[in-house]
């Protein structure tokens, strides 16, 4: 017997089918009678809207959000599936609030500078200096 070559597949059209799901958007307008999609919509401008004033309050860093969509399917018996969806947004993370103080001698928390203990000894007047060296003297 010589070899036999299976029989060519013919590609046939599919058969229309106007309730077909074609993007994304008409799936997620199933949900809630459409309401979900326009949920999703809204909270998404509210996450730019986030991001652009995180943007103009504290710069670029750390200005990152996202926006998760889920959506569980479970198959019955009779090929009818069951859908559930949620989305959960995460805006950008404001940075810690920042603050200055200092340690006295007690170890305490103090906004008086160390600093300012030596700046407070006397001021010496140095308006008298020699023009040709450039040496400051001590007027007393």
């Amino acid at each position: 017997m010589a070899n036999k070559k299976p029989p060519a597949q013919v590609n046939r059209p599919e058969p229309h089918d106007p309730y077909k799901m074609r993007s994304l958007e008409q799936i997620l307008t199933l949900f809630d009678g459409g309401s979900f999609l326009a949920d999703v919509m809204e909270r998404h401008q509210s996450l730019m809207q986030d991001l652009m004033d995180h943007l103009e309050e504290h710069g670029p860093k750390g200005c990152a959000g996202s926006m998760s969509i889920t959506i569980d399917y479970a198959v019955g018996n009779s090929g009818d599936v069951g859908m559930g969806a949620k989305v959960e947004f995460k805006p950008p993370k404001k940075p810690k609030s920042s603050a200055a103080a200092f340690i006295n001698d007690a170890g305490e928390l103090t906004l008086y500078s160390p600093m300012m203990a030596r700046m407070h000894q006397p001021v010496r007047d140095v308006t008298d200096f020699d023009p040709e060296t450039g040496e400051v003297r001590d007027v007393d």
